[in-house]
């Protein structure tokens, strides 16, 4: 097997297609899709945003967002949102269909198509990263599930109920997610 060197270029992929909901200025419901967001922690989260995004904008205003899980149903509604600035496009959320619902932990919306959703806090906004992106890092106060996800334990995701997806960023294509190899910390044990 030969490789090809692709040059400096972060290649951590495929990572998972977010959306971040915000409230704008005049208290309507903002949205973006995002792909380069982690749990920094257990209760912490990281999204590095663009600058010149308006949710970046709301989000140390409000201080409040919500990050929900981009599903193979909701994934034409949310790739809109990536591709239509709030700073222009003020309805895109009402355009694409979606249905925002007021948190009742922070003040950000979150919408009742997307099933996984985190409620979060501004924990900081690091120092800059480079010219045109910041990372942000929020506490997570809630997490809110659709039970129509969960299987019947009701504390655990079904992912062939919930249908996720990632994206790919040498390919820029989106992926679903969905077969189940394993459980975590187990297959491994067959080099013990």
């Amino acid at each position: 097997m030969s490789r090809i060197n692709l040059g400096q270029r972060a290649g951590v992929t495929p990572t998972p297609v977010l959306l971040i909901g915000t409230y704008n200025e005049d208290g309507s419901a903002n949205a973006m899709i995002a792909t380069w967001g982690v749990t920094a922690t257990w209760e912490v989260v990281e999204l590095n945003l663009y600058k010149s995004r308006k949710t970046t904008d709301n989000i140390k205003r409000e201080q409040a967002f919500t990050v929900s899980i981009v599903t193979r149903e909701t994934l034409a509604q949310c790739d809109y949102l990536g591709t239509a600035t709030g700073k222009k496009v003020h309805d895109k959320v009402k355009r694409c269909g979606l249905s925002p619902m007021k948190s009742p932990l922070v003040n950000a919306p979150y919408f009742r198509e997307l099933p996984v959703t985190m409620e979060c806090e501004l924990l900081r906004v690091d120092p800059e990263e480079d010219e045109i992106s910041e990372r942000i890092l929020g506490t997570v106060k809630n997490v809110s599930i659709d039970e129509q996800v969960l299987k019947e334990d009701k504390k655990t995701l079904d992912f062939s109920k919930l249908h996720p997806v990632c994206w790919d960023n040498f390919s820029n294509d989106y992926f679903a997610v969905g077969e189940k190899l394993g459980q975590w910390f187990t297959l491994g044990k067959v080099f013990k």
